[in-house]
């Protein structure tokens, strides 16, 4: 008994969890390495995704948090998705005369890959 309760901590001892779910995009060290005070693995959260947005200043003061848009991922056979305005970018780039605005997008199947160039149309009216 004493032995099992060794090797459990031992094991305990050299497992890694991740606080966040998601899938790992890069290895830094190959298993069975000593991993000191060094990066293991890069993990890209899936669900829910962030979509960047880059507007034209003449949308600036019509989009608001909370605001819904629906998503066109490019080639997706599935779509189009809702999601969430989270931010609003208030500082303007002067030599493109965009802003940027970040969408959450729902994922919990996992069934939109991460990494989709997409087109959104922001909904302004929240009326069903």
């Amino acid at each position: 008994e004493l032995e099992l309760r060794k090797s459990i901590e031992t094991l305990r001892m050299r497992t890694i969890k991740s606080p966040l779910s998601g899938v790992v995009v890069e290895r830094f060290i190959s298993p069975g390495e000593f991993a000191e005070q060094q990066k293991i693995v890069k993990i890209a959260q899936i669900h829910p995704l962030n979509v960047e947005v880059i507007a034209p200043i003449s949308m600036l003061g019509t989009v608001e948090v909370g605001m819904e848009a629906i998503v066109y991922p490019e080639g997706s056979a599935t779509g189009p998705f809702k999601a969430k305005v989270k931010i609003v970018d208030r500082v303007i780039d002067a030599a493109s005369g965009t802003f940027g605005v970040r969408l959450e997008l729902p994922n919990p199947d996992h069934q939109i890959p991460a990494g989709l160039k997409c087109r959104a149309r922001f909904l302004h009216d929240k009326s069903p």
